[in-house]
């Protein structure tokens, strides 16, 4: 695969007295600024050719919104060897090193994204500064199932110590979360923030007041600046509780965040030498090469290609929406109305029977908005803007002039049917009616429409605020229009759509019912219910079965079982044990502490042993037979849309690929045949 060559530039620039070489990253192609071999090498002939008479610092920056995003990681995954994927981190800290070893001061002046081993080439200069208009600073490499193979980890460790190092490197990482220049400069990650506006000229005077301040050798101990950390037996306890709680999350089922907290701990013990940079290639080289990482960068670019470009969406030219309408004022449609203000910035119209319910979802709405104020994520007159948009009361008449009304009531099939058909003639004969449902058939809703080509499914999911994925559902009469329009409206959600027919459960509770049903057999037939619960712990997945049920409802997840049953009754049971949960009106089978409840346990047989390994087999195979069984029915395009689903639906982490990555290693299935790398033959 070629690479996409980020070329480095020289200039020589006079400034207040001092001479710079500034050193500009930059490449011709559409793609961000990022460092495979050949990059690598453009980087090291750049400092090689520097003509240092007369140079005082040499300074290092990108172009536009980026700094440099890091390694090229399509490069990175040719490595099918020990000795490649080592080589990978070899030559990276090499060239860095490069950098660090010029005789003279030198500066990174972070302009844009500065990400893994984009951050690492900033962390190799003796002083940083960053545009106060940078939001992306950080680690992504153990959600990737890497660690930081350029020296990322010992030297953030002597800035910040080890406590800040593993928060940044392990648990940012897996959440996905990274720093503003802001915050990296309250860290102490980079030592000035400084305008966007005029960012290079303001980071030349920084960089001159530091030359000013004593000779050139004496400005270059700024590499060796160490900020006053915590205690060796401090950073040895957080980090502890980082490992204590992987083991609750994880259960070791992804190597990556375990190597890096290793790897944090070395570097307190050891700042510098052989052995550390050793251990840190051999970590990177081992982690390269693991099934874990192979499938996080599939879910990685992922959630990345599919989100710009997702399957299915037609040329067709999407209808404008100018304003929106809301049936229903629970929880879910009072999430779906602060998302349509908040994002579209149209006029919002909340309706329902009752306006004591109305009264209490404006509330809430207010409520989310205050607290995003509070929070900083805000702008009070933002906050304030929104609120005046939405609106609320029981007339649907008010819906007259939407050019979107989408519906968020109960589920059930003549329920929403009613509210269609009460909906429609009130509407302009163009306007699209959208349903919140998760499992219900779109074609059977709108058989009694008028125009059911503007009927389409758009399933949310909860909380709508975080999860970012829109299921878009489509009946045989969909027009084009509509689903263009649909599309454009999740983009402008924020949210990524995934195109499916209109099959029961869809993709995401479909996957879940399939899992939930395996279990709850179990249950019913006598199967020790801890073991059952906890049998999947070693894949790493975000909640145990009962735990997300509980989450969901029981009364919500026996609906959608019965949907289920009634479209695919040999494959999808319904529960005895969970009919007679939600007929006692119980919350689901576990107490506060996350044992089986006794009024739950007192609704299930006496039960027997089980074996864990079984169980889990039995699920994955279970789920590896349905994912076949939706692919073959053409729910959606391919795999590829199955885990983007369950990654972005049901939280599902980077480790397992989405789901079908996970059954190819598990449950010997051949969903994705080139993407792991084989194990060689012994003797």
């Amino acid at each position: 695969m070629s690479e996409t060559i980020t070329e480095t530039s020289t200039a020589y620039l006079d400034h207040a007295g001092f001479r710079f070489a500034v050193l500009t990253l930059e490449n011709s192609g559409q793609r961000p600024v990022t460092l495979g071999p050949a990059s690598l090498a453009e980087f090291e002939a750049a400092l090689a050719a520097l003509d240092l008479s007369g140079v005082d610092a040499v300074a290092v920056t990108g172009k536009d919104q980026v700094f440099c995003a890091g390694a090229d990681l399509k490069k990175m995954k040719e490595a099918a060897t020990p000795e490649q994927a080592e080589e990978v981190a070899r030559r990276g800290l090499e060239a860095l090193g490069r950098l660090a070893a010029l005789p003279v001061p030198t500066f990174a002046f972070v302009n844009g994204v500065a990400l893994g081993g984009g951050l690492e080439l900033a962390l190799h200069a003796d002083y940083r500064t960053a545009a106060d208009s940078v939001r992306a600073i950080g680690f992504p490499e153990v959600r990737l199932g890497l660690v930081p193979g350029w020296g990322g980890i010992p030297r953030t460790a002597a800035l910040l110590g080890p406590a800040q190092t593993a928060r940044l490197v392990v648990t940012d990482s897996l959440a996905g979360k990274n720093l503003s220049a802001r915050a990296a400069a309250e860290l102490g990650f980079v030592d000035a923030l400084l305008p966007a506006a005029g960012f290079l000229a303001a980071s030349l005077d920084f960089a001159a007041g530091i030359l000013s301040v004593a000779s050139a050798a004496a400005a270059r101990t700024g590499q060796n600046r160490e900020q006053e950390s915590s205690p060796a037996v401090v950073g040895s306890a957080a980090l502890e509780a980082i490992r204590t709680q992987l083991d609750a999350r994880l259960h070791g089922a992804a190597p990556a965040p375990y190597r890096a907290l290793e790897l944090i701990a070395a570097a307190a013990e050891a700042p510098t030498g052989n052995s550390r940079t050793a251990a840190e290639i051999r970590a990177f080289g081992e982690l390269l090469l693991s099934d874990e990482a192979r499938a996080s960068i599939y879910a990685f670019h992922l959630t990345q290609s599919l989100a710009k470009k997702p399957a299915g969406r037609p040329a067709a030219e999407p209808l404008p929406v100018r304003s929106v309408g809301v049936v229903g004022a629970g929880l879910m449609a009072s999430q779906l109305a602060l998302i349509f203000a908040q994002q579209l910035r149209v006029p919002v119209r909340i309706a329902d029977l009752s306006q004591e319910r109305i009264d209490t979802a404006l509330g809430w709405i207010g409520g989310q908005l205050d607290k995003l104020v509070r929070r900083g994520r805000l702008q009070a007159s933002d906050a304030e803007a929104v609120r005046t948009l939405i609106t609320g009361g029981t007339d649907k008449a008010a819906f007259a002039d939407c050019d979107v009304v989408i519906e968020a009531v109960f589920e059930d099939l003549e329920v929403k049917r009613a509210v269609f058909a009460e909906l429609e003639p009130l509407l302009r004969p163009e306007a699209l009616l959208l349903t919140n449902t998760s499992s219900l058939s779109i074609e059977a809703m709108g058989a009694t429409l008028a125009r059911p080509g503007r009927l389409i499914g758009f399933h949310f999911f909860n909380p709508v605020a975080v999860l970012p994925l829109v299921e878009i559902i489509t009946a045989p009469q969909t027009d084009e229009a509509t689903l263009a329009t649909a599309f454009e409206l999740a983009r402008t959600l924020r949210k990524t759509a995934v195109l499916a027919t209109d099959t029961a459960g869809f993709v995401v509770n479909r996957v879940l019912t399939r899992l939930f049903g395996e279990v709850l057999s179990l249950l019913d037939d006598g199967a020790e219910p801890a073991t059952v619960d906890h049998a999947l712990d070693s894949l790493g997945l975000p909640m145990t079965p009962l735990q997300l049920l509980q989450f969901i409802g029981p009364a919500v997840q026996l609906h959608i079982c019965e949907t289920m049953h009634r479209a695919y009754p040999q494959r999808f049971g319904v529960s005895r044990s969970l009919t007679a949960l939600v007929a006692a009106g119980l919350p689901g089978y576990l107490d506060n502490d996350g044992g089986i409840a006794p009024a739950a346990a007192a609704l299930l047989p006496e039960s027997r042993p089980a074996e864990a390994g079984a169980i889990r087999a039995r699920v994955l195979a279970a789920l590896a037979l349905e994912v076949t069984a939706m692919l073959d029915e053409g729910v959606v395009a391919g795999p590829e849309q199955v885990d983007l689903c369950m990654i972005l639906g049901a939280n599902y982490p980077f480790h397992t690929g989405g789901l079908t990555p996970l059954l190819d290693r598990e449950a010997g299935t051949g969903f994705h045949p080139g993407l792991r790398i084989p194990v060689p033959a012994v003797g």
